[in-house]
C-alpha cells in the first residue's frame, strides 16, 4: 500500500496566493483548498485563520525590498549612472512581486500581522519594508565623498529615486501591464529616463 503524499506548506501557500491575487481578501477558504487539492480543514489546521493564511501567502512577514547585489562594493567603480539603472531595474522586479500583497494588506489592515502594533512613522516603514533605500543613501553618500557626484541630501535623492520606481510599478500593476511582452524594455527605458533626470542634480 503506497504512502499518502505529504501536502507541503509551499503548495498550500501557492494556491492561496493565486486565489488572493485573483479575488483579494474575499477569496474563500473553500476555493483555496480546492485549488490545493485539500480540505478546508487542513488550511485551518496549518495556519489557524484566513488572516494568517493571507499574511503567509502574500509574504507579509518577510516582504522587504532588499537588493540582490552588493551595492557598496560598486563605490568608485564603473559608471554611477549605470549602477543606478541596474539598481532601479532590480528594484522594479521586486516591486512587481511585492506590491500586490502590500496593496491588499493596506486595503485589509486586519490581515497584516504588524497592524496590531499601531501606526508607524515613514522612516520605520522604510526600515522594515524598504531596506534598499538606506543602501542607496549610503552608496550616494560614498560616491559624493569621492567627488564622483555632487550631493546635498542623499536621503532626498534616494527618496525621489525609490518613490518614482514605486509609483511607476504601482501604475503598471494596476493596469495589468507588468507581464506584457514589451514590459522589460519599457521598464528599462523608464529607469534610464529617471536616472537621466536625477543626474542633472548629481553630476559633479
Amino acid at each position: 500500500m503506497g504512502r499518502t503524499a505529504t501536502i507541503t506548506d509551499e503548495r498550500l501557500l501557492e494556491a492561496a496566493r493565486a486565489e488572493f491575487l485573483a479575488h483579494g481578501i474575499r477569496a474563500t477558504s473553500r476555493a483555496i483548498a480546492q485549488r490545493a487539492g485539500v480540505s478546508p480543514g487542513m488550511l485551518f489546521l496549518r495556519f489557524g485563520s484566513k488572516e494568517a493564511l493571507f499574511a503567509a501567502a502574500m509574504n507579509m512577514r518577510n516582504e522587504t525590498l532588499d537588493l540582490p547585489l552588493d551595492l557598496l562594493a560598486r563605490v568608485g567603480k564603473g559608471s554611477v549612472r549605470d549602477t543606478l539603472v541596474d539598481v532601479g531595474e532590480r528594484l522594479l522586479d521586486k516591486l512587481f512581486f511585492t506590491l500586490p500583497g502590500q496593496l491588499m494588506a493596506w486595503a485589509n489592515p486586519d490581515s497584516d500581522p504588524d497592524s496590531a502594533q499601531g501606526d508607524r512613522q515613514a522612516e520605520d516603514f522604510h526600515q522594515r519594508r524598504f531596506p534598499a533605500l538606506q543602501l542607496v543613501v549610503d552608496y550616494l553618500r560614498a560616491e559624493a565623498r569621492l567627488g564622483r557626484i555632487k550631493l546635498a541630501d542623499p536621503f532626498v535623492v534616494a527618496q525621489a529615486f525609490s518613490g518614482s520606481l514605486w509609483f511607476f510599478a504601482y501604475g503598471q500593476v494596476m493596469a495589468g501591464k507588468r507581464r506584457a511582452p514589451q514590459a522589460a524594455s519599457s521598464h528599462r527605458a523608464f529607469v534610464q529616463c529617471l536616472v537621466d533626470t536625477l543626474w542633472g542634480g548629481l553630476q559633479p
